[in-house]
C-alpha cells in the first residue's frame, strides 16, 4: 500500500494546487505532426499532447486513491493494482479530454485573454491553414499554444501577440521595436 499511499498524497497535493489555479502545459513538447499534415497515422505531437501535467497529475492522484482504497476493502495485491491502474487512466484520460476539447473551443485559456502583447517564439512554423505553434511564458511557465499568423515564420522567430481565436493564438513576426 506503500506506492499507492505515497501517489495519493503527492498527487492529491498537485492536484489541490492546480484546481487553486495552476497552469496546463504540455509535457510531450512542440506539436510534430504539424510537420507532416498530409500523414495517414497518429503523429508523435498527437499522441503527446494527451500528456499534460494536469492529466498526469489527475492519474497519479487517482491512481494511488483507488490503490488506497482497495487495500482496505483488502482487494488481492493483482486485482488493487489492476483497479488503481484504470481508475487512474479512466481519470488521467478523462480529463486530457475535457480539457483538449475545451481548447479547441476556445473555452479554457492559460492566461491567452491577457497575453495579447506579449512576445514568444517559434517552435513549429505556421502555415496556410494549419497552425504551428508557439512558446510564450505565462506566470514564470513557458507555455506552449497553438498559433497562426500570416506573416512567414520559422522555428526560433520571435513573436508578438496580437490576438486569439477559438484557443488559437494570432501572431506577427516580432522585431523588438
Amino acid at each position: 500500500m506503500g506506492i499507492y499511499l505515497i501517489c495519493l498524497i503527492v498527487g492529491g497535493v498537485l492536484f489541490g494546487l492546480s484546481l487553486l489555479g495552476g497552469a496546463d502545459h504540455d509535457v510531450g513538447g512542440p506539436d510534430l505532426s504539424a510537420e507532416h499534415p498530409g500523414a495517414d497515422h497518429a503523429g508523435a505531437g498527437d499522441v503527446a499532447s494527451w500528456f499534460t501535467l494536469r492529466a498526469l497529475v489527475s492519474f497519479v492522484t487517482f491512481f494511488g486513491l483507488a490503490g488506497v482504497l482497495g487495500g482496505v476493502a483488502d482487494v488481492a495485491g493483482r486485482v488493487q493494482f489492476g483497479m488503481a491502474l484504470v481508475c487512474g487512466l479512466a481519470v488521467g484520460g478523462f480529463t486530457a479530454y475535457l480539457f483538449r476539447l475545451a481548447r479547441t473551443r476556445g473555452e479554457v485559456s492559460g492566461g491567452a485573454g491577457r497575453l495579447a502583447g506579449r512576445t514568444g517564439e517559434v517552435l513549429v512554423s505556421p502555415a496556410p491553414g494549419r497552425p504551428g505553434r508557439v512558446a510564450v511564458t505565462i506566470s514564470g511557465q513557458v507555455t506552449q499554444l497553438a498559433a497562426h499568423s500570416d506573416d512567414v515564420l520559422r522555428p526560433g522567430d520571435a513573436v508578438i501577440v496580437i490576438g486569439q481565436e477559438a484557443g488559437v493564438l494570432d501572431v506577427k513576426r516580432w522585431d523588438g521595436a
